[in-house]
């Protein structure tokens, strides 16, 4: 059969759709708070452009990804190009090489967070990428790491392993594998069968607890209790609107791993698992938007496939980005044939 025509294809591709689609979504009103997205943007319903003056942003069109849709496919790449197997110094030299072609090391940029940005530079010095991000702790590990659940999928233990394997060059500290495994494993279970909601959340409570164990430890919350807490304050609230009000000032949505991964969860709950719902919910919830919006995507994609998106939705974010995500999730499927 062909790979295309297969329902793991589906939604292989669903979850990388998510990743853009929740980036774009959340572009405009990224580390805005929720009062002033009302104010300056106004309900977000659809792609729009960053408004004039963004701190990060400004001058980007309606349906422009940002470094978390990137990345990704930087991962991609690096695990394309060694035929299904995660290598830290091919991740390293894909996230470096397309971090030097938009000048995003350069002094002043802000296109990368603290983590990648710190350990980037280390790994342009001559530091091993197995070493150069022990102080990784903030939430690039994750909004990247879905590529390692499409290639692992049904796999929960081989996900948790390459999530540390990718995590290394920038996010080698226990929070970020934890984080990042979370993810990883929820698309994992997700690509796998008809499987519940809850069940990809356990899956994803799983990998949080698995991965916590890998990496450089530090002293952090749980964010595998944290993901249980962040889904049940959800939906123990009367309205949408209000759970949302209850995650941002409850849990957070700063660029800390333990608040986007649990925020992550809780609006694919939210959302009844609904990808452009989430990416609705989490362009308007405030703080990292983009971010929080790929993380959630790539899980709520993972689960409903490309089927769930509307065809304009993905074609405008690939025609405004020259993206292929279609040939990406074949080339990703192909090389887990190993």
């Amino acid at each position: 059969m062909n790979i295309t025509d297969s329902k793991l294809f589906e939604h292989a591709y669903g979850c990388l759709a998510g990743v853009a689609v929740g980036d774009a979504m959340g572009m405009p009103s990224s580390l805005m708070t929720p009062d002033e997205i009302l104010s300056q943007i106004g309900r977000i319903e659809w792609f729009l452009p960053a408004p004039k003056g963004h701190y990060i942003h400004d001058g980007l069109p309606a349906g422009s990804t940002t470094d978390d849709t990137a990345q990704t496919l930087a991962v991609a790449e690096a695990i394309i190009s060694d035929k299904g197997k995660v290598v830290p110094e091919s991740v390293a030299r894909e996230i470096l090489a397309w971090a030097e072609s938009i000048g995003a090391l350069e002094e002043g940029a802000l296109v990368l967070g603290p983590s990648s940005m710190r350990a980037l530079t280390l790994i342009k010095k001559g530091v091993p990428p197995a070493e150069a991000g022990k102080f990784g702790e903030t939430n690039g590990a994750p909004m990247r790491i879905s590529p390692i659940g499409i290639i692992n999928a049904g796999d929960l233990a081989g996900a948790v392993d390459d999530t540390e394997l990718c995590c290394l060059p920038t996010h080698g500290t226990s929070v970020a594998i934890s984080g990042a495994s979370a993810v990883s494993c929820a698309i994992a279970k997700a690509l796998d069968s008809a499987e519940s909601i809850e069940g990809i959340v356990d899956a994803g409570i799983l990998g949080a607890e698995q991965g916590v164990m890998r990496g450089r430890k530090v002293a952090t919350p749980s964010i595998a209790k944290r993901i249980r807490w962040a889904v049940d304050l959800a939906l123990a609230q009367d309205s949408e609107d209000v759970a949302c009000k209850a995650l941002y000032d409850l849990v957070g949505t700063t660029v800390a791993t333990t608040e986007t991964v649990p925020i992550a969860f809780a609006l694919f709950v939210l959302a009844d698992g609904d990808p452009m719902k989430t990416a609705i919910l989490a362009a308007n919830l405030g703080g990292d938007c983009d971010t929080v919006g790929a993380v959630a995507c790539s899980i709520a994609g993972a689960y409903s496939g490309i089927s769930a998106f509307p065809d304009e939705a993905v074609q405008t974010v690939e025609k405004v980005n020259g993206l292929d995500l279609k040939s990406v999730t074949t080339a990703l499927l192909k090389s887990r044939e190993r």
